[in-house]
């Protein structure tokens, strides 16, 4: 079976093209919340914010944890919609197991 192209660059312009329909910030911010990573034990429930949290090495400022975030996101979104490219008008036969 031959992967559908539509469907698949359907999906890509949907990731890329249409971000604000699937609300790409608010995704992120539960990826955040959902890691656990971002809190203090004296902070109890709360999440720290990307934009309040700095990335550094030796002492040095290198950036804010939100412009990391936001751009490993949009290149992760790039390198994901490179792998639908990569499917069209290929067998995709061997990634369905059959039951016996």
């Amino acid at each position: 079976m031959k992967a559908n192209t539509k469907t698949l660059m359907a999906v890509k312009t949907f990731l890329i093209d249409q971000q604000e329909y699937w609300d790409k910030e608010g995704i992120i911010s539960e990826i955040v919340t959902e890691t656990n990573l971002l809190r203090h034990k004296y902070m109890g429930n709360n999440t720290l914010s990307t934009d309040e949290c700095g990335i550094e090495w030796d002492g040095d400022g290198i950036c804010v944890l939100s412009d990391f975030v936001n751009s490993f996101t949009n290149i992760f979104i790039s390198k994901i919609c490179n792998v639908l490219d990569s499917f069209v008008e290929e067998d995709i036969d061997c990634y369905f197991v059959e039951e016996q």
